[in-house]
């Protein structure tokens, strides 16, 4: 058998492991701004807009809703304007799957095989059955605004803390960004729907510019 594959993990999936000691702690609830100008939003989103390479060391968990199934992992995810570049590990075993996602392709290396397809949605979804939002995820981590999100919400800062987004084919995702108080970046971002929940905890980010330049 080539991979021992769930049906509603991530990158899990594919390597068919998952990973105890690193589960994610609920993150306390985000104050929301009812009275946030569209000038601080903007300005927060000028920040963002300004990254064009970063990189998130932290870890992600993924849960089944129907059956509270659940895996955890640590992950390396590099982005840069021509490709997402997302390694998946152990601290004890190392490496155990990375994926590799540009313009025109995407490749999968675990247990010393590759898969490709021509998009990261396709080959996940040849694999799970299910779609999911790898690449609109770059994006969400940032905490940056999208045409297609609705009932979105912002703390005092401007920060995104809520929104509702649909799929192009239809999935709908619910999703939520949690910060420590003077953060630009979002310490976890959540993405929830019917079936599956994820979760995201940064542990550290490293952008460019820096962080220290966007703040200014």
């Amino acid at each position: 058998m080539l991979l021992k594959l769930s049906r509603w993990t991530l990158l899990m999936l594919v390597c068919g492991l998952a990973i105890t000691g690193c589960s994610i702690p609920e993150p306390p609830q985000q104050s929301v701004a009812t009275n946030i100008s569209n000038q601080q939003v903007e300005a927060h989103q000028q920040r963002l807009q300004r990254i064009n390479r970063w990189q998130l060391s932290g870890r992600f968990a993924l849960t089944e809703l129907e059956s509270n199934n659940k895996d955890s992992a640590y992950l390396r995810w590099r982005s840069t304007p021509t490709e997402q570049d997302v390694v998946i590990t152990h601290p004890l075993k190392g490496e155990l799957a990375h994926l590799n996602i540009s313009a025109t392709r995407a490749l999968i290396k675990v247990d010393g095989k590759r898969i490709e397809s021509h998009s990261a949605e396709t080959l996940l979804y040849r694999y799970t059955g299910m779609r999911l939002p790898v690449e609109e995820l770059p994006d969400w981590l940032l905490g940056r605004l999208d045409p297609r999100f609705t009932q979105f919400t912002f703390d005092q800062r401007g920060r995104l803390i809520s929104a509702r987004y649909q799929a192009p084919k239809g999935e709908q995702w619910q999703l939520t960004w949690f910060y420590q108080s003077q953060q630009l970046l979002p310490e976890q971002v959540h993405a929830e729907n019917p079936q599956l929940k994820l979760k995201i905890q940064a542990q550290s980010w490293q952008t460019q510019p820096s962080l220290i330049q966007l703040a200014n």
